[in-house]
């Protein structure tokens, strides 16, 4: 940014205000210092009137396109159903806008090619919304993985679902971005590769239609060291979100929802007494938190930390934010696993498909 862009506020316009982006994002935008909701684009009446009061000043748009020719805005924040987000996010690199783009990247590996291809011809900052990275307990979890503190990886179980609700039509069906691959296992793909720093290389998978279409699936995965991972996604169950890493010397574990501390296991049962008496210690010692835990359960702020970061890096803060190529890798995933579904039959991961 220029000196005379870096003294005035930064001006961010929001394209999509759904449920998600009025009880999240809106809400983070609007209490970062230096920014100004400039701008919001939401086709739904209903949306656009419950976002006026949380950005009164903020100029509506029923067109997100015309929000992106008619503003003088510096970025945006992009939440629109995933069909759009090639539309939306091209549009904006053209602009010379930096771009936040929620998961995932795009629906098919041709519309992702194009927005990278569009980021990297504007040059400016372009993050795609895998929150879960600056999520504490995933961080800890990986740096207890890199200090060796489970010794070798042998498999990893991770499950992220949502409750049963109404949904919106979109969500409703695959060719318009929904489905629980696209919305939820596109961030579990991602945490495998960040958190045990490795590729995916091999998928198999089984995706059922409860409530709407492709809307739980079973997925395994091996990873370029031969690590297995198996993921089981849906948004049609309950609410959870845990992962479960297990090594030859022990085993970490973090349930997102209930539980505001890593949790480690050793390899080895042991019933002697001085095993059990430190058990009962280290049961005693957790319980303050279990009891907070419960009384008070964990606030979700990835999302802060994830948009406070994209702003910083648009200012010229150094970060090692997700860029948009990680979202290319996660929706390769994404696809192959459909393929595997569709065909009963493992597929190959290609490397990198930017």
């Amino acid at each position: 940014m220029t000196s005379d862009s870096a003294s005035r506020p930064l001006r961010v316009g929001l394209l999509g205000c759904g449920r998600i982006a009025r009880l999240i994002h809106l809400p983070v935008l609007t209490r970062l210092p230096g920014l100004e909701v400039a701008a919001i684009a939401e086709q739904d009446v209903r949306g656009r009137e419950a976002s006026r009061s949380l950005a009164p000043a903020a100029t509506l748009f029923t067109d997100h396109r015309e929000m992106i020719e008619a503003s003088p805005l510096d970025a945006v924040v992009v939440c629109l159903p995933p069909a759009l987000h090639a539309e939306a996010a091209i549009a904006s690199f053209e602009r010379g806008l930096h771009v936040y783009l929620e998961k995932p990247l795009a629906t098919t590996l041709e519309d992702g090619r194009r927005i990278l291809r569009a980021w990297r011809s504007a040059g400016t900052t372009g993050w795609i919304g895998f929150n879960f990275r600056f999520h504490p307990l995933v961080v800890e979890m990986r740096d207890a993985i890199r200090r060796g503190s489970i010794g070798h990886l042998v498999g990893v179980r991770t499950s992220f679902c949502a409750s049963r609700r109404e949904l919106p039509e979109w969500k409703r069906r695959r060719d318009s971005g929904g489905g629980a691959l696209l919305d939820l296992a596109s961030h579990q793909f991602d945490l495998v590769r960040f958190v045990l720093d490795q590729e995916i290389v091999e998928v198999n998978a089984l995706i059922g239609s409860l409530a709407s279409e492709a809307d739980t699936a079973t997925i395994h995965l091996r990873l370029s060291a031969g690590t297995m991972v198996e993921v089981f996604t849906s948004i049609s169950a309950v609410e959870e979100h845990h992962m479960v890493v297990v090594g030859s010397d022990g085993l970490l574990s973090f349930d997102r929802y209930h539980s505001t501390c890593l949790r480690f296991r050793t390899s080895q049962r042991d019933y002697g007494k001085a095993a059990r008496v430190r058990a009962a210690a280290a049961w005693m010692a957790d319980a303050p938190r279990a009891l907070r835990d419960a009384l008070l359960p964990p606030r979700e702020r990835s999302h802060a930390h994830a948009l406070t970061a994209f702003v910083a890096a648009v200012r010229g803060v150094p970060s090692a934010g997700p860029e948009l190529d990680v979202g290319l890798e996660s929706l390769a995933v994404v696809l192959a696993a459909e393929q595997a579904a569709g065909t009963g039959r493992r597929v190959t991961v290609a490397g990198s498909p930017s």
